[in-house]
C-alpha cells in the first residue's frame, strides 16, 4: 500500500507490552503502562503522510516528538496506522476517541503545542485489539472522514 505524500491526519495503534519509562531532555519522567495506545498526529509538512507515517515506523531516529520516545523502546510496537487525507487538525480525534471510551494516561503527551487545549495525543485503548481497530475506524468516520487502514508488522 502506498501511503500519500499530502496532508493529512493519522492514528498509530501502538502495543506496548511492558510498562515503559520515558525520559525527556527537558528532564521530565513518564511512565507509559503496558496496553494498547492510540497516538494522533498531523502530517503538514513536506512529503505529508507518507514522510510522517514512515518516520514513525523506523525504530532509529533523532528523538524530536514525545512520541519518539516511546516508539524507540523495545517494548512498544505499531500494529496498525490508520490516516485520512485532509486539512483537519488531528485534535478532532481526541474528543471522539474518549467518548468512545478511550482514556489519557499523560497529561501533555504530545499536546504540548496543541491549540485546542488536548489533554494529551496518546490515549489508552480499554479492549483487545481488534475492538480497539474498529473503535480508531469508527472515531474517523464520526470526524467526518474517510480513514485507509494499514496492518503493520515489524
Amino acid at each position: 500500500m502506498s501511503i500519500p505524500n499530502r496532508r493529512g491526519i493519522y492514528l498509530l495503534m501502538i502495543n506496548v507490552t511492558e510498562d515503559v519509562k520515558i525520559y525527556l531532555k527537558t528532564g521530565k519522567e513518564w511512565i507509559i503502562p503496558r496496553g494498547i495506545y492510540y497516538y494522533v498526529g498531523s502530517a503538514k509538512g513536506p512529503g505529508g503522510l507518507r514522510a510522517r507515517i514512515n518516520r514513525h515506523l523506523r525504530r532509529e531516529k533523532k528523538l524530536h516528538w514525545h512520541i519518539d520516545y516511546l516508539l524507540t523502546n523495545q517494548a512498544s510496537t505499531v500494529t496498525h496506522v490508520v490516516y485520512a487525507e485532509t486539512e483537519k487538525p488531528e485534535c478532532v480525534l481526541v474528543p471522539v476517541l474518549e467518548r468512545l471510551g478511550a482514556t489519557h494516561v499523560v497529561r501533555g503527551f504530545g499536546s504540548s503545542d496543541c491549540k485546542y487545549k488536548c489533554f494529551s495525543h496518546l490515549l489508552r485503548c480499554n479492549s483487545e485489539l481488534e475492538k480497539c481497530l474498529q473503535t480508531a475506524i469508527t472515531s474517523f468516520k464520526e470526524a467526518g472522514l474517510l480513514p485507509v487502514v494499514m496492518s503493520v508488522s515489524i
